[in-house]
């Protein structure tokens, strides 16, 4: 499977498994020239790196009952046909590096910093079904007109855009909204640490509602720093080139 084609769990695991040492040489030397593609990938392995070294200084504390049950249901929903052709690194790695980090932080370090079981508490607390959460953007100058609120269905990753009153833009130039994610998110980002959501352009009386499809992050709000739109060229959004016009707060 090629770099390109892995899916952001496939991602964790891949760099987990180089922060443990648990790669064969082969796969530490292919991620070794994907980090030089990809510096931007440096930033995650520091995080993984920091989540180790903090978990040595946790208080030992007793895990649920119900936390091996929980950790193979996750890893068995985070398991699909598409990633069939990575399964005898994932299943190894699974063994062997998930394995010595579940089983042996957990007995011995604790628990209050491990990624995985933070995923657990997370979900166990966020969000109620159907709930829908609604962020209010508001403007970064005191006068640029208009009002912007996202509305966000963290269950179904799906969500609803609306504009009222911005700026038209010239031709060639688009609205850009992005998710802004904490430093330390386990999660691809583009390098000031946003994930660009969706780029659109409002009507002539500055108006725009839209249906959106929401990243994965969105499941995991703790890493959920802001929602912010920017003005970009509508060629290449994903560029981010442009400040906070609006940004929730």
């Amino acid at each position: 499977m090629s770099a390109e084609s892995m899916s952001p769990e496939e991602w964790q695991l891949w760099l987990a498994g180089y922060v443990l040492g648990d790669l064969s040489p082969e796969e530490a030397d292919r991620l070794e020239e994907t980090l030089k593609l990809r510096p931007e990938l440096q930033e995650e392995i520091q995080a993984l790196q920091h989540i180790l070294e903090r978990a040595h200084g946790v208080e030992e504390r007793q895990p649920p009952p119900t936390l091996r049950a929980s950790l193979l249901q996750a890893q068995a929903e985070q398991t699909t046909a598409s990633v069939l052709s990575f399964a005898s690194t994932a299943s190894r790695f699974w063994q062997r590096g998930l394995g010595v980090l579940a089983a042996g932080l957990i007995a011995a370090l604790g628990l209050g910093n491990l990624y995985l079981w933070r995923r657990l508490q997370v979900a166990e607390m966020e969000v109620s079904p159907g709930q829908i959460l609604t962020y209010e953007l508001q403007p970064t100058a005191a006068n640029r007109p208009g009002v912007v609120t996202v509305q966000v269905d963290p269950q179904r990753l799906q969500g609803k855009l609306v504009a009222r009153g911005l700026p038209p833009l010239p031709a060639g130039r688009v609205y850009a909204l992005w998710v802004v994610l904490t430093p330390e998110a386990p999660f691809t980002t583009d390098r000031v640490g946003a994930i660009l959501t969706e780029a659109f352009r409002v009507d002539e009386a500055g108006n725009r509602e839209q249906e959106l499809r929401l990243p994965p992050v969105f499941q995991s709000l703790q890493w959920v720093r802001a929602v912010a739109i920017t003005e970009e060229d509508g060629s290449r959004p994903q560029e981010h080139e442009g400040s906070p016009l609006w940004i929730s707060g």
